[in-house]
C-alpha cells in the first residue's frame, strides 16, 4: 500500500531546478520556500517537503494545519482529509479521543505523545528483541488489572471495567509506527457501543464499530 503524503494545491506559478519524482506519473520539483503563518515565521522539518508541480505548490497540509493548532487526519474508507478545530465544551475522555484521532501521527516521538496524551499506563522498551509498545487505560475502573501489550481488552471494555484503550507501538528510532486504539460510547450496559480506530505503519487509517 502507498504512504499517503498529505498536501493542498496552491495556485501560484513559480519555477525551481530539483526534479523530483512524487508519484510514479507525474514529475514535481523540489521549492526551498520559508513559511509564514499569522505573522509568524515557521521553520520547515526535514520531515516536511514543498513541491511544484505544473505551475502549483503543494503544501504539507499537515504541517500547516498543526501551525494554525487544528487537528487532521486521513480517513482512508472515504478518502477525505478531515481537517478540523480542537471541539470545546466537551469531557476530557472526548478530548482525549479527539486528540488520538487528529494528532497522533506517523513519525511522531516520546516526548511529544507523553506532552500530547500524558504517561503511559504500562510501556515495554525495545529490549530483547521486543518492539516497545505503550499502554494507556482510559476511565478504568479502581482495581483495573491488565497485563497484556499485545492484544487490547476486549472483555474489560464489554464489561464496563475501562472506558477506553490505547496500544502505541515504537520503531527501534522510538518513532511512533501505529496505534490500535478501542473505547466505548458510554460506561452502562445501555446502548454500549465499542469503536476501533487503527492508525497504521504506511499511514492510512481503518475504523468500525465492533459488535
Amino acid at each position: 500500500m502507498k504512504k499517503f503524503v498529505l498536501g493542498l494545491i496552491c495556485g501560484i506559478g513559480l519555477t525551481a531546478t530539483t526534479a523530483v519524482y512524487a508519484s510514479d506519473m507525474i514529475q514535481a520539483y523540489l521549492f526551498p520556500v520559508k513559511y509564514e503563518l499569522n505573522g509568524q515565521t515557521k521553520q520547515l522539518d526535514s520531515s516536511y517537503t514543498t513541491l511544484n508541480y505544473n505551475g502549483h505548490v503543494y503544501v504539507p497540509v499537515r504541517f500547516v494545519a498543526e501551525s494554525l493548532g487544528v487537528g487532521i487526519r486521513y480517513i482512508d474508507k472515504d478518502k477525505v482529509i478531515s481537517i478540523m478545530n480542537e471541539p470545546t465544551n466537551i469531557d476530557e475522555f472526548a478530548k482525549k479521543v479527539w486528540l488520538i484521532h487528529f494528532r497522533l501521527n506517523i513519525g511522531n516521538d516520546q516526548k511529544y505523545v507523553k506532552e500530547l496524551i500524558g504517561e503511559p499506563v504500562v510501556e515495554r522498551t525495545n529490549e530483547d528483541n521486543q518492539q516497545a509498545v505503550w499502554r494507556y487505560d482510559y476511565m478504568s475502573t479502581q482495581g483495573y488489572q491488565y497485563g497484556n501489550l499485545s492484544n487490547i481488552d476486549l472483555e474489560g471494555l464489554g464489561q464496563g471495567k475501562i472506558r477506553g484503550q490505547l496500544l502505541i507501538n515504537w520503531s527501534n528510532e522510538g518513532k511512533l509506527e501505529k496505534i490500535e486504539f478501542w473505547y466505548t460510547s458510554s460506561v452502562t450496559d445501555v446502548d454500549r457501543k465499542t469503536y476501533s480506530y487503527h492508525l497504521n505503519q504506511d499511514g492510512s487509517t481503518s475504523e468500525f464499530m465492533y459488535e
